[in-house]
Order: structure tokens, then sequence, then C-alpha cells
């Protein structure tokens, strides 16, 4: 059963040692989760989840945590930024299901929202690295602009112009990604007559 983020900052300020397996058992698939999504690297997103949990024990009596699991997820967000930014390589990794709402209400539709759910993440992995990383900080993460540009230590246009070539990018391949799915569907129609 799952503790809430209270009780787990109970035990962890009282037992220092368990409190930290708990949160370990509890976030830590999540945490790595939120690392992969910047770094597109399963092993470097579980050093970086170790390296924060391991900062949060070594802290943990200076830390005063209101938060937990958002102090977690922007501790793991700041380092795997840091990490990318001095990172000169790109390593792909398996691809990371971005979470999306659903409001579908059949098998066909979950179908079909499922295909594009998986569309739109292999176009947002296969933007540039900054502008993959500026989308990411803003839309998923909910950043500003001037929050993605300290995070990334660049200007705000530059912000700027990243979001508006990864909107582009998603566009344009939305629009053709429409484009098959007509034609399949005219396709569908020929042969089902």
């Amino acid at each position: 059963m799952a503790l809430t983020d209270k009780q787990l900052l109970e035990i962890f300020y009282e037992d220092g040692s368990k409190g930290i397996e708990l949160i370990f058992k509890q976030y830590y698939e999540t945490m790595c989760l939120s690392a992969i999504r910047i770094t597109k690297e399963r092993s470097q997103a579980e050093d970086i989840v170790q390296e924060v949990l391991f900062e949060l024990y070594k802290k943990r009596d200076k830390l005063k945590i209101e938060s937990l699991l958002g102090y977690l997820r922007r501790a793991v967000y700041n380092r795997a930024i840091n990490k990318v930014k001095n990172r000169k390589d790109y390593i792909e990794a398996d691809e990371v299901s971005y979470e999306l709402t659903d409001g579908t209400t059949n098998s066909q539709e979950g179908m079909e929202y499922e295909e594009l759910e998986a569309f739109i993440n292999r176009v947002i992995d296969s933007l540039p690295e900054k502008c993959r990383l500026v989308f990411i900080l803003n839309r998923f993460e909910q950043l500003s602009y001037k929050e993605v540009a300290q995070r990334l230590d660049i200007s705000v246009k530059t912000v700027e112009n990243q979001m508006s070539k990864a909107l582009r990018i998603l566009r344009s391949e939305l629009e053709n990604y429409r484009y098959l799915e007509n034609i399949l569907e005219e396709d569908r129609g020929i042969f089902n007559n």
C-alpha cells in the first residue's frame, strides 16, 4: 500500500535509512521515467535518480520539504537537464510514453488514440535535442519561457525560436499523419464495397 508524502516524510525525518528505502520503493520508477524524458537513456536516468536520493539522504537534516514528489521531480529534472547540457553526444533510448489524457469511450477510439499518441511521442523524440528539451520543459513541466531559458542557460528568444520550431514540426507531421489516415480510410472503403 502506498504511503502519502506526509507519511513518507515523517518516517524519513525520524529514520533516514528506512525513509529513503520507502521513498525509493514508491517513487523510483516515476523518477526514472521523468529523467528518461530528458536524457533519453535509461542507465543515465537511473544514475540521476540514485544521485538525487543520495543527496536527499545526505541533506535530510537541513531540508524542510513540503511536497515530496514535487521536490523529487524538480531535483530529477534539474540534474537531468544539467547532464544533457554537458553531454556532447545523443544516444537513442527506449521509446518513452508521454502522458496524455484519454477521453475515449470505445476500443476502436482507444486504439486510434494510442496510435496517435505513439505517433506524437515519436515526433517529439525525433526533435533536435535542444528543441526537444525546450518543448518538454514548457509543455510537460509547464515552465514559462523565462523559466526554461534560465534552466537551460539560454535566452528567452532562443526558447521562443525552439518552441516555434517544435510546434511547426509537430503541425507538419500531424498534417502528414492525417493525410495518410484519410488515404487509408479511402482504401478501406474501396475494398469494403
